[in-house]
Order: C-alpha cells, then structure tokens, then sequence
C-alpha cells in the first residue's frame, strides 16, 4: 500500500482543497492544525480532493448493528446485531480486499457501534498491519480513558463522534437514551488527551437546527479537527422520522451558515449530502468549475465512498441501499470498476438540469437524495437550489 505523500499530487490537492475553503470563507491554517498536521495529513491518506463525507476516497465498514443508542435518523436503524454480520475470518477476509483497491489507505469502522463487536481491536490490528490508516465513527459514550490509550496504542488515528445539540437534553432526545451528550463530550475529551484526530458529526434537523451556529463553535472549542455537518436523508431509521427532514429553504440557509460560520472556526466544516455547498465554495472564491472539479468531489457516492454492511454487500453510500456485489464473492476492486460504480461516476449519465449545469462536476447532486425520491440515479437533486434558474450567485445576493 502506497504512504501518504505519494504521489505528490495528492497533497497538492488536498491544500488546494484547504485554500478553496479559505478564500471563500475566510477560513485559515491556523495553530491547531499546524500543531497536528502529522495525523490530519495521514487522516486524508490518499485523498484526491475534498467533498461530500470528507477527503475521498476511503472505505467505510459497517462492521455491526448493535448500537448502545436509538438515533432517530440513523441510516443503519441500528440496535441489536443483524444476523448476516461477518465473523472474524470473514470480516479480515472483506478488510484484505480492499487491499485490491490501490486508492484506498484509510479504513474507517462504523456501524451501530463499532466498540461494541468484540473482536474490534483483532480487526483493527490487521487493518494496521495491511497499512490502512484507521479511524472509528463512534457516538464515543463507551470511550474511556481505558479505551482511548487502547486506540492510540493500536496506532488508531482517531475517531468521528457524533454530537447533534449544545443542549443535552436535545442530543439525548434524538439519540434515543438519557446521559449520552454527557458521555459522547467526556469521551471526546478522552480522545483528546491521547492527541488523536478528533472529528465531530453534526445532524442537522428541525430538532437542532436554530443551534448550528453554536453547534458548530462548540464543536470547535472541544479540539474537533474537522466537522461533518450532516444533513437529515430519509433512510434507515430516518424513514420514520421524516418530520425531522429541512425544507428546501431551510437547506439552503444551512449552507449559508455553514460559510459563515467557517471564518469563526478552527475546525474545518464539511456540509455532508449538501453537494451542491462545494458549487458555493467555487463560486464564492471565483474559481472555474472545469478547473476546481480536478480537487473538489461535491457527491462521492461511488466516486470517493465505497460503503461496506455487515453481511459484506457494498453500497456507493450509506444512504444509497444498491448492491453493488459482496466482499466474499467478489474483490474490492472488481467492484470498485464495476458497472453500478461506473454509473454514478459517469456525470454524463445526470438528468436535465443537472447535465447542463456549469457545477456539474463539482456538485453531481446527491445522488442518494435523488434516489429515494424518485428510483432514478440519475434525478436531479430535488433540494438543490442550482435547479432554479438563478445561479449561485444570484441566490447569495437576494439571501
């Protein structure tokens, strides 16, 4: 598996990404990004550019359902262990093919609860020593002073925790189970001590949503490297919560928040299923979209996220449910070239008016949005402002 720094384009465009977000926000390299620039640089391993769910591309696994949480908008509607979760062989077995993929170096273990399958640290360890760089998306309530050294012990990079209000009493009612904003920040606090890469996941609702801004600052003030600001896709669990969902305006301010909010922050803000926030950035910093798409990604469903479940199905992302074959059937990589993967990345394929549209490369839409609304891949995003016929900038101004 290729090192970070190679080829050196790589981390040309990952600061290309960095000075995209700074002319258009206001947004700076600032101390504690230098202080940890060693893990922050080996967190985006391998990456190609920055959009939707981060740097891509990175596999995400899914390695169990068991949840210690109820989440309301929880894509996996995890909770007890699914009955087609791997085995130990079989879950190493689904890690060594990735190994087919030669862009992938970072490995992130999701779930339900990843910390709550047993042979965790077993998995980890070999992810390690097949050279994937690795990182945990936790909600970080079991994550102990214990479990931190443990994780840094095992050359973890670090972990994306989930934190959804500056109130308690609002992140415990959309996570289903009393006390846990007050685990989730202890465990922050744990990761942090062993200077491991700390990112915090943020979904925005109705339930939250007049909170962003301190949302976002809080999230700053507690070390968090970057933010992924989720926006609510009904899937999962989310399904029966659909009144959690933002209206098409409401999006849209959120993205404008987002943007704002970056000058006033350390932490880097990454708007999640909100592609269309990178056609922002681009226009806000003047740069030509048939130049920017060479680092910036908008939607990475198939083009940067290769989602893996349990059973070892892969997805083009968490919130698009299409098979596109089996890790114990088929190799990463045949998968990864393969015609589902080879649908979505071909932007040719995109409806009117998504075809035509100048951010096309850079935006695509969410695909996975498109999807659930209308069966078709290829819909247009039905809450991107671009399918009106005012540009970007137009929006800005009225706004």
């Amino acid at each position: 598996m290729l090192p970070w720094y190679v080829p050196p384009t790589l981390l040309a465009k990952q600061l290309l990404s960095a000075a995209t977000v700074a002319k258009a926000t206001g947004w700076r390299l600032n101390a504690r990004w230098i202080r940890d620039a060693k893990p922050l640089v080996e967190t985006a391993n391998g990456a190609t550019g920055i959009g939707c769910f981060g740097y891509p591309p990175h596999p995400v696994y899914e390695v169990t359902t068991m949840c210690n949480l109820r989440c309301a908008h929880c894509h996996a509607a995890a909770g007890r262990r699914s009955p087609g979760e791997l085995d130990t062989p079989q879950a190493m077995k689904v890690i060594e093919s990735l190994t087919t993929v030669r862009e992938f170096r970072t490995l992130v273990f999701t779930g339900g609860e990843p910390l709550l399958r047993k042979d965790i640290w077993e998995l980890t360890h070999y992810a390690r020593q097949l050279g994937f760089g690795v990182v945990y998306a936790t909600n970080a309530t079991l994550i102990d002073e214990e479990t931190a050294a443990r994780m840094a012990k095992l050359d973890v990079l670090g972990a994306a925790v989930s934190l959804d209000s500056t109130r308690p009493e609002i992140h415990d009612k959309i996570r289903g189970v009393p006390g846990a904003w007050r685990k989730a920040v202890k465990g922050i606090i744990n990761l942090k001590k062993q200077g491991l890469y700390v990112q915090i996941n943020i979904t925005a609702n109705k339930l939250n949503l007049d909170e962003i801004p301190q949302l976002l600052k809080l999230s700053d003030k507690l070390g968090a490297h970057v933010v992924f600001l989720y926006t609510f896709v009904s899937s999962g669990r989310g399904t029966e919560n659909k009144w959690l969902s933002l209206t098409p305006r409401q999006f849209y301010t959120l993205a404008l928040t987002a943007a704002k909010t970056q000058e006033e922050v350390q932490s880097l803000i990454i708007p999640v299923a909100m592609p269309w926030y990178y056609a922002l950035l681009a226009d806000k910093a003047k740069l030509n979209p048939q130049i920017a798409k060479k680092w910036v990604s908008g939607c990475i469903a198939a083009r940067g996220m290769f989602y893996i479940k349990p059973n070892g199905d892969v997805w083009p992302c968490a919130f698009l449910p299409l098979k596109a074959g089996n890790l114990l059937e088929k190799p990463a990589a045949a998968i990864w070239h393969g015609q589902l993967f080879n649908q979505i990345k071909n932007r040719e394929n995109l409806e009117e008016p998504c075809r035509s549209c100048p951010y096309r490369d850079i935006c695509g839409g969410c695909r996975a949005r498109a999807y659930i609304s209308t069966g078709r891949l290829t819909a247009p995003d039905p809450l991107c402002p671009l399918v009106s016929n005012r540009s970007v900038q137009e929006q800005t101004r009225a706004k």
